[in-house]
């Protein structure tokens, strides 16, 4: 069997924030709600924000409180279709007041794709394979 990718989890400040961002915006549905994290299905992936643990949970797991940089380096990319819904979904985030650090792009590997950043300010890769 090869391993696969069956869920990311991104540790949120403010989980309405950024489950309006997810569903409004990049336009992904709302899969489960539980106390403290909302679950998206992706495809092969679910997608789970889930708001900041206790510290005493992090510290059973071995895992540092995110700081106020927590979106450094972190990079999550979403296929969203086609091309299109590239540039509709940054139409919606400019006028929602969300920044779009890369307007939507050809690029030389055969995508259309734009990078957004979340409300705590995670980069998300919005892209499209472009036909021919």
């Amino acid at each position: 069997m090869i391993p696969s990718l069956h869920q990311s989890l991104l540790m949120v400040t403010d989980l309405d924030a950024s489950t309006a961002f997810y569903e409004k915006i990049i336009g992904l549905e709302t899969d489960r709600v539980a106390e403290g994290n909302v679950e998206f299905a992706t495809g092969e992936a679910t997608l789970v924000l889930e708001e900041d643990f206790d510290p005493e949970v992090l510290d059973a797991f071995g895992v540092d409180a995110p700081g106020d940089d927590r979106g450094s380096g972190v990079i999550l990319a979403i296929d969203i279709g086609t091309p299109e819904a590239v540039d509709t979904v940054c139409e919606r985030a400019t006028e929602a007041g969300y920044s779009v650090r890369m307007e939507p792009t050809d690029v030389d590997w055969g995508r259309r794709m734009a990078l957004l950043s979340d409300p705590d300010d995670y980069t998300i890769e919005v892209s499209a394979l472009r036909s021919g």
